[in-house]
């Protein structure tokens, strides 16, 4: 029994770290599936409320093989005589932002929200560098304004970087647009903020969380309403965004240095704008000052602005309603498309 001690010991010590290292490997798979779950979930979270939306997501191909694809949602049927509203989201972000305005807006109406190229899962138009204008010609001459048959005017929306794509667009496209609402796009230089003087310092997490620290800082510094998000989903959407940050980037920086220092110039061509145009802002707005909303009420001719209270940036997050609402009167009232209908309340 002496002589067989040690091989016993060994035996019974190998067999403590096979189990070990079998529940280690049992404790390292359940925090690989737990992470691998975190955007599966969110991905069913946006499949969900782009259900309760009344929305269908759809692709459309832009070539013969199906390598270049538009995504988007659509919302209600196009009907002759009423232009279909388009949703145009900003950087970084994708189509299911806007979800929480579209679904307080009436099925009747027809909706669609589009990822733009190098956003959400749209795919197959990378650039080697961004601009307004490039954003403005994939939605037009890509076809997916002409592919989509919509060439009855249309009532384009678009926030932040995606106001600035609408602007340019009604300007070099007028046949196209009948109606416009622009959610605080990047203003001239003196309305900055000290959060873009850090985008420009090249301080990119600004806008382009790599953490969850830095995408919870993020979300507080452009919404007033306190977001609540279980730490599983955070994680989720910020894995979601990470594939797309380096594209995004190049997106951030190409907008820096080939647009934002001629802003000001560009803008001068907002006064050719034939169309009726709503602005949106949030009177807490910590990216884009609120007198920039006066900014754009000058330069546009047929312009009016409505300023939210207790909203920042994100007003989506802080104002659905209440934007869903502001859309839908400034249509009814420009369109004459107005029939009995209600508005949903549900949050």
């Amino acid at each position: 029994m002496i002589g067989h001690g040690p091989n016993l010991l060994f035996l019974t010590s190998q067999l403590f770290s096979r189990c070990s290292t079998r529940e280690s490997k049992r404790q390292n798979r359940s925090i690989k599936d737990a992470e691998n779950m975190q955007p599966w979930l969110t991905q069913c979270y946006y499949q969900f409320n782009t259900y309760r939306a009344g929305l269908q997501k759809r692709s459309l191909s832009i070539d013969a093989n199906g390598t270049s694809m538009f995504s988007y949602c659509e919302k209600g049927t196009k009907m002759h005589g009423q232009p279909t509203v388009v949703f145009i989201h900003g950087l970084s972000s994708n189509k299911e932002t806007w979800l929480p305005i579209v679904k307080n807006i009436p099925n009747d109406y027809h909706c669609i929200t589009v990822d733009l190229p190098a956003h959400g899962e749209t795919v197959g138009m990378k650039e080697e560098f961004y601009t307004i204008d490039k954003f403005v010609e994939k939605l037009k001459l890509v076809i997916f304004f002409d592919k989509m048959n919509l060439i009855e005017p249309m009532f384009i929306i678009g926030a932040s970087m995606g106001g600035a794509v609408v602007s340019m667009f009604a300007i070099k496209y007028p046949n196209y647009v009948s109606l416009i609402c622009l959610l605080a796009p990047p203003a001239d230089e003196k309305y900055e903020t000290a959060r873009i003087k850090q985008l420009r310092q090249g301080n990119y997490e600004v806008l382009l969380p790599e953490t969850t620290e830095q995408l919870s800082d993020m979300i507080r510094s452009l919404t007033v309403k306190p977001i609540r998000l279980p730490e599983i989903f955070l994680n989720g959407f910020l894995r979601l965004r990470l594939p797309l940050l380096e594209e995004h980037t190049n997106v951030l920086k190409s907008l820096l240095e080939h647009d934002y220092p001629y802003l000001n110039q560009r803008y001068q061509e907002l006064n050719q704008i034939s169309c009726p145009t709503l602005i949106l802002w949030g009177r807490e707005d910590q990216l884009f000052t609120v007198d920039g909303a006066h900014y754009f009420l000058k330069l546009i001719p047929k312009s009016e602005a409505i300023i939210f209270d207790d909203c920042g940036h994100f007003m989506a997050i802080d104002k659905p309603l209440e934007v869903a609402e502001s859309i839908v009167t400034f249509l009814n009232h420009h369109c004459n498309c107005q029939v009995n209908r209600a508005y949903s309340h549900e949050i």
